[in-house]
């Protein structure tokens, strides 16, 4: 019975070592109209600066869901760069949406996120906009997962 207890006790420290989920918020914006339509718009909390998601041609729809493939670009405020793709859904009726993928390089201060796990969850106005409206918003949260 001791070896049990002995043997569980890394297990306990290793969780304890492991970092906390970055989480940040951001204020997205499509314009369906631009040159090169894509979301934007400022990425605050534990990184700040800028988001931006490329949606790839690989989207379809099932039913009353969408579901899509994204590059992602963040510049941050100090000038480091961290690119990723992820993958997700998003709802018509609810215009809810949440996607998973992961960060695939990263420069500067931020070169450790490599590898980190990225969740997302968040909510759109309608697609496509309702007129007089002529972009999309969105609001959602964000979090990287040590790998």
């Amino acid at each position: 019975m001791l070896a049990v207890l002995f043997m569980s006790v890394p297990a306990v420290r290793a969780k304890q070592s492991e970092p906390e989920p970055i989480r940040c918020e951001m204020v997205i914006v499509f314009d369906p109209m631009s040159a090169d339509p894509h979301w934007i718009g400022p990425l605050t909390g534990d990184i700040a600066g800028t988001i931006e998601f490329w949606e790839t041609s690989q989207n379809y729809v099932v039913g009353k869901t969408e579901h899509f493939f994204e590059k992602m670009v963040i510049t941050t405020d100090k000038g480091d760069i961290i690119k990723g793709t992820d993958a997700g859904v998003w709802n018509f009726p609810t215009y809810k949406f949440r996607a998973n993928g992961w960060v695939a390089e990263a420069s500067g201060q931020s070169s450790y996120l490599v590898g980190y796990k990225m969740h997302e969850m968040g909510v759109t106005t309608p697609f496509p906009p309702v007129p007089p409206a002529t972009t999309v918003t969105g609001t959602a949260s964000m979090f990287l997962v040590a790998p």
